[in-house]
């Protein structure tokens, strides 16, 4: 009797499963960043997500070199207004997004060396990738 107790037991252990891995790489509502001295990445799967990000950056972009910048936004659904901004070292806006639907933006015109990064919303629901490398 002990052992068939014993082996149900084990049964419903083993049979027991997770909730699925998600299929686009990303957790719901929990941001992956890479902050390195080549590169900063930021990407959120938002689902009515409040963000209030301000991350200091490791980037090191050397001199004569300008500041790459590349957002996309996808799967929309907010009636919201996200800002993600790059300042330099004084608080000066390097670039700034102002989202309010789906988007893909390119910048590399900047050379001011980027020191934080600002993303800003109430309740984000949508993709966000944005990612800072110098060029």
């Amino acid at each position: 009797m002990k052992r068939l107790l014993s082996l149900s037991f084990l049964s419903l252990i083993l049979s027991c499963v997770g909730p699925p891995d998600p299929d686009h790489g990303l957790v719901e509502n929990l941001p992956a960043i890479i902050n390195t001295p080549s590169a900063f990445s930021y990407s959120l799967r938002g689902d009515n997500h409040p963000l209030e990000e301000s991350i200091d950056l490791s980037l090191k972009i050397s001199d004569g070199k300008s500041v790459a910048s590349t957002l996309i936004v996808t799967d929309f659904k907010s009636k919201d207004t996200t800002t993600v901004r790059l300042e330099d070292g004084n608080g000066g806006k390097i670039y700034e997004y102002i989202i309010t639907g789906n988007a893909t933006r390119v910048d590399g015109s900047s050379t001011s060396s980027p020191k934080k990064a600002i993303i800003q919303g109430a309740k984000f629901t949508g993709i966000l990738e944005w990612t800072v490398t110098g060029k």
